[in-house]
């Protein structure tokens, strides 16, 4: 069974020797209402970037990943631990915070529906393990629309920071896909990302962060019962204060099933 540090590895090659990187790189999901009561799963969520506005390039990162365990523990809710990791150009792989994240699903998508919303709500609050970086709070809304096999999920999230190296007011945290199902397991689609400082007193348009880009949603069987979900997307650069290019390959890996088969 290939690993989740195979999947990192592979993903890191696909860029290596790229020269210029963000300042602070992130790794991009969006939350989704899928919540099954006693199942089990590890996620690796990659992201390599390109292409640093000069203003940002004074710590230089290459690659960030989230490594987390996300549990259902009720029909309606799913717990998650999850470490983020960063590694700067100059510098070894750091733990940058420790989050712990919760989603309810307040109404989930119906299967047996044509036309059909979903609405649910994320908390996430994460801890910081570096001097570099800061406690912060997001938290927000989770909308799916489903029409057939095209669907579109949106987390317009709201984000506070605490402690060491807050920045002051709330930030706007967005991330939205459309993706429309070709078969069983393989889906094609947009995914857009953004991040609007200090809503308040928010900094110019081409200051702000905001990509766009295509992804492909997978499913891949390794073994009876046992799927990964790996998501590969490239997203473009929309402003002056975004970077260039990023690479995302988010890899799900289950571990238990609700009937306690081990992935």
């Amino acid at each position: 069974m290939p690993t989740r540090s195979g999947f990192a590895l592979a993903l890191a090659t696909t860029l290596a020797g790229v020269p210029e990187l963000a300042a602070h790189a992130h790794t991009f999901d969006v939350k989704q209402l899928e919540v099954t009561a006693g199942e089990v799963e590890a996620g690796l969520d990659n992201t390599l970037q390109r292409g640093v506005p000069h203003e940002r390039g004074s710590d230089i990162v290459r690659h960030a990943y989230e490594q987390g365990i996300d549990y259902g523990a009720l029909p309606w809710l799913k717990v998650s631990a999850v470490m983020k990791l960063e590694k700067p150009e100059q510098d070894e792989p750091r733990a940058n915070t420790l989050a712990v994240e919760s989603i309810v699903v307040l109404k989930p998508v119906s299967d047996q529906r044509t036309f059909d919303v979903g609405v649910g709500w994320f908390t996430g609050v994460e801890a910081s393990m570096h001097s570099k970086t800061t406690n912060s709070a997001l938290f927000g809304p989770i909308l799916t629309l489903k029409a057939d096999k095209l669907s579109f999920t949106a987390n317009p999230f709201l984000e506070r920071t605490f402690g060491r190296n807050h920045e002051e007011g709330i930030a706007l945290n967005y991330g939205w896909h459309a993706k429309y199902e070709l078969r069983d397991g393989l889906a094609i689609g947009i995914e857009g990302f953004g991040v609007v400082d200090n809503l308040g007193h928010a900094p110019p348009l081409e200051q702000q962060e905001h990509r766009i880009g295509p992804a492909v949603f997978t499913e891949l069987a390794l073994a009876r019962d046992v799927k990964i979900t790996p998501d590969l997307g490239l997203l473009f650069g929309l402003t002056r204060g975004t970077p260039d290019v990023a690479l995302k390959l988010n890899v799900g890996v289950p571990l238990r099933s609700p009937a306690g088969n081990g992935g």
